[in-house]
């Protein structure tokens, strides 16, 4: 149920994502798996998947994976995209999904923000043609600290 509340809370606040057509499958604890459909108008100058819009699918599929990992605190939490890279594999070709992970241990990251009130830690994406080859590999610095009044 939390996990679909965070998956309505960003659709609702990334105007963006919506405007890709980029779909919020599953969320878990520390993980997610997120869709974009194969349309012309995402496609770059080789009839694929632009760039661009790649990019944005999987630095949803992090923001999601690391949601899903804090659930029960994100409400209260001030979440932040500090570091990004992406490594391109092969030429996507079509539809395109992309599936986000926390890697390591998240109780020791909760700790470390109950500590020191911020935690900062990397989330691992890996990005899918519609043949299942892995296009690109993604890794988003997520920057986690209590909201602001």
């Amino acid at each position: 149920m939390v996990y679909d509340r965070i998956k309505q809370q960003m659709m609702d606040t990334l105007p963006l994502v919506r405007t890709l057509g980029i779909r919020i499958d599953e969320i878990g604890n520390g993980t997610a798996q997120v869709s974009m459909p194969d349309d012309q108008k995402l496609h770059n100058h080789l009839g694929t998947p632009h760039a661009g819009a790649l990019f944005t699918l999987a630095e949803t599929a992090s923001g999601a994976a690391m949601a899903g990992g804090f659930a029960e605190l994100i409400p209260t939490l001030r979440p932040v995209a500090k570091e990004s890279r992406i490594q391109y594999q092969k030429v996507a070709k079509g539809a395109t999904r992309a599936v986000g992970r926390v890697p390591g241990d998240l109780a020791a990251l909760k700790a470390e923000l109950k500590a020191q009130g911020k935690v900062a830690f990397p989330v691992e994406v890996d990005i899918f043609d519609a043949a299942g080859t892995l296009a690109a590999q993604v890794q988003v610095e997520w920057y986690l600290s209590e909201k602001r009044s």
